[in-house]
């Protein structure tokens, strides 16, 4: 693989098999934009090399008519790669990978599975900047998804947000604002 990647260099996830395009590129981090340019991820650019496969530029398309999504959600979601701790009752700190978050919850991949109705602290780290910011969330878990990859031991988890200070939320709206499109 050439590294590292360009403005628009075009990757294949190895995961999920979704196209991307890679949209920008700052210190470590980096956009992808899926080939349907409806959503956006951002992940380390070491990541690029783990999970993603380049693929050769295809030629521009006119857009045609596909179908419509109408989505119900009260926020939008954005589709993440970031690193999260969390504790449960037992107080130990253990590790997630966050891979959608909106300003209402985030959905996250847990290495054991959790509860509905469960409550979980959560430490979110993600860039802003050259910097990574940290913010500390009590979440409630209110979905679990049938074990995706239980060979890599990941529950889909998606937890709702109970206590974020006013300040965090502030926080969060800007960096989902840094991903929108322009």
């Amino acid at each position: 693989m050439d590294f590292p990647p360009g403005i628009g260099d075009k990757f294949k996830s190895i995961i999920t098999g979704a196209t991307y395009f890679v949209k920008k590129i700052k210190d470590r981090m980096v956009i992808l934009e899926k080939d349907n340019k409806k959503s956006q991820l951002l992940t380390e650019l070491s990541n690029l090399k783990l999970f993603y496969k380049k693929e050769e530029k295809a030629e521009e398309t006119k857009p045609g008519y596909g179908p419509l999504n109408f989505e119900k959600r009260r926020y939008p979601r954005f589709s993440v790669d970031l690193p999260v701790k969390y504790t449960r009752k037992d107080l130990v700190l253990k590790q997630g990978r966050v891979i959608n978050a909106s300003e209402g919850g985030l959905l996250v991949n847990f290495p054991e599975q959790m509860e509905i109705g469960q409550h979980l602290r959560l430490k979110l780290f993600f860039p802003s900047g050259s910097e990574l910011n940290m913010m500390e969330i009590m979440n409630e878990v209110v979905r679990m998804d049938v074990a995706v990859g239980k060979d890599w031991g990941d529950n889909r988890t998606g937890v709702k947000f109970v206590d974020i200070s006013l300040e965090d939320q502030c926080t969060l709206k800007m960096f989902f604002s840094s991903l929108s499109f322009p």
